[in-house]
């Protein structure tokens, strides 16, 4: 996505992100959120949301669909977290509304 920065994304989450409900994952947060950041741009680049040139594509953003998207990828990435996983459904709850906030405060999504 043009104009799209990942390190400042990830850095404006994990800035604004209430980590007191991520206590017991606290040191695992950077790479989740990194990765969280990955699966988001690649499930808008395979529904056509972003084209192949970085540029708005043909589809809207479906917000259930990239939640799916991102939290089974996630999953079947970390096989080994079967007990973690609501955690990891109230993070990319939060990664979801805070990234939207990214996009909205950066003029690269409409409020």
């Amino acid at each position: 996505m043009k104009g799209y920065d990942t390190q400042a994304a990830q850095a404006f989450i994990l800035a604004h992100l209430d980590r007191r409900a991520f206590r017991s994952i606290a040191n695992e947060l950077p790479q989740m959120i990194g990765d969280m950041i990955t699966y988001d741009l690649h499930f808008m680049h395979v529904t056509g949301v972003v084209d192949e040139n970085g540029e708005q594509g043909e589809n809207d953003y479906d917000d259930d669909e990239a939640f799916e998207y991102i939290y089974d990828a996630w999953l079947s990435d970390h096989p080994g977290v079967d007990d973690e996983d609501m955690l990891v459904a109230a993070l990319l709850n939060e990664y979801m509304d805070l990234q939207y906030r990214y996009l909205c405060e950066n003029g690269l999504a409409e409020v």
